[in-house]
């Protein structure tokens, strides 16, 4: 059995061999010569550096083959995360993308109305993020709408997902407006003053449909946020939850002093974000199931063209296995350690500009045949390069390789790494990155150029018989 040797035994293997030539030979005996086949061959010896050290040597081998793929679930949990989104882009890559957002509002405290007190205006408050995705020149139609049926969870059901909705029955409020992501400006959206006037009138005559707070859910079960029907405005904008509702009416004073009455963003297990897609080939492969199911297409299969996907929000994910690995330790009889390992991801030119960003950052995440994200293994770094091919995430997976290489069931049970950005902004951002695979020819770069790479530096012993 092939034996990996940690860097302190190794040191002081290396010093008894300086000792003891014949201890040399009787390390070189332990060794197992296997075989493998020529191409998988191909994909591993080529392309190695040396950097000679006597008796040993530093490797470096970047043509280990990793095999990725595009996971994908149909519905994410999008409910009690803080955030909300409104607007719409048409992504070259996963289609159209429309997020609409719900939340649920309190009724105001019972207000002692005086005689005469009179209606004037409602307005709805919208307060945007700094967080954008796409074209901030755009003007933003925002439409409030009244949800029709209340928010109640299907049985076995505790969070709302991003293929989840529910029914309006009447707009409630409009504005469009451009907003500066740099110095965001609360979105006032007037509400129909006939809408006003019904709750005004409510409160006077203490209408327990405003005053209870369990029956005002049934009689106004919530607001949905969107950017309307029309076609997609091209700019996306983070919203917090603080949704609220402000009605404003004035006593019968010679000041006409005025007041008003606050509707309040409450319960946030009821504010979720609703996510449509209309997705492009060949992501259009994958079934909408609804379920937790996680579907798996390789970057060779047909149409995908040696491309991976992600974007969490629309449930992809991508995921990186090492089949090879352990054939590459066999082969070379000399291998002692791996010393350091890194997988470089390089996202395709043309699919992000300074309006599309990229995630800041990236995560390794293990998992198995099942597909499901374990426990983090590494971060990416970005280097960014608009308009170059120098742009690219790496990531340290010494340690991770150097468990793969003791464990001979990594390849039964398709253990690898899932490829998705940290859980800080999983769900908060639109995290959108495709790349390619080790045989993705970039036309934006030179013909060796490898979109996805595997860098390994290993020290080896050299044979002096």
């Amino acid at each position: 059995m092939p034996i990996i040797l940690q860097s302190k035994f190794f040191v002081f293997m290396i010093w008894r061999v300086m000792r003891n030539r014949l201890l040399w030979l009787g390390v070189l005996g332990l060794t197992v010569i296997y075989g493998l086949d020529g191409c998988v061959k191909a994909n591993i010896i080529t392309g190695q550096n040396q950097i000679d050290l006597g008796l040993t040597q530093v490797v470096k081998v970047d043509t280990l083959t990793p095999i990725l793929s595009t996971l994908f679930v149909d519905s994410v949990p999008t409910s009690a995360k803080g955030v909300a989104m409104v607007g719409g882009y048409n992504d070259t890559y996963f289609g159209t993308i429309k997020p609409r957002t719900y939340v649920q509002v309190s009724p105001p405290p019972v207000t002692n109305l005086v005689v005469g007190s009179a209606f004037d205006s409602m307005t709805l408050y919208v307060v945007p993020t700094k967080y954008y995705y796409g074209d901030t020149t755009q003007f933003l139609d925002v439409y409030a709408e009244q949800i029709q049926t209340q928010m109640i969870f299907p049985p076995q059901q505790y969070q709302w997902y991003s293929n989840d909705s529910f029914p309006v029955s009447k707009v409630l409020g409009h504005t469009r407006v451009r907003i500066n992501p740099s110095y965001p400006d609360t979105i006032y959206v007037p509400i129909d003053p006939a809408v006003g006037e019904m709750f005004f009138n409510m409160m006077k005559n203490n209408d327990q449909n405003l005053v209870n707070a369990q029956q005002f859910a049934t009689f106004f079960p919530g607001i949905r946020i969107s950017s309307g029907y029309g076609p997609n405005p091209g700019i996306i904008y983070g919203l917090k939850d603080s949704v609220m509702m402000k009605l404003y009416y004035h006593n019968p004073d010679l000041a006409r002093s005025w007041n008003f009455m606050r509707f309040s963003f409450t319960n946030s297990a009821n504010q979720f974000l609703e996510v449509q897609n209309k997705p492009l080939p060949p992501l259009d492969q994958f079934p909408r199931v609804y379920s937790d199911i996680v579907q798996q297409r390789y970057s060779f299969d047909q149409g995908f063209n040696n491309l991976v996907y992600v974007n969490p929000l629309l449930g992809y994910t991508a995921k990186v296995e090492f089949p090879y690995l352990r054939n590459m330790y066999l082969q070379d009889t000399t291998l002692r350690t791996i010393t350091k390992a890194e997988l470089v991801l390089r996202p395709l030119v043309p699919s992000f500009t300074y309006q599309y960003q990229l995630p800041s950052s990236l995560g390794l995440f293990q998992t198995d045949f099942n597909n499901l994200p374990g426990s983090q293994v590494s971060q990416g770094l970005l280097t960014l390069d608009y308009g170059g091919s120098d742009t690219q995430y790496t990531f340290d997976i010494t340690s991770y390789l150097l468990e793969q290489l003791n464990d001979p069931t990594a390849t039964a049970y398709k253990r690898g790494l899932i490829i998705q950005p940290t859980s800080a902004n999983f769900y908060t951002q639109i995290n959108r990155f495709v790349f390619g695979d080790k045989y993705y020819q970039s036309p934006y770069s030179s013909p060796n150029f490898y979109q996805s790479q595997v860098i390994i530096y290993y020290i080896s012993t050299k044979n002096t018989l």
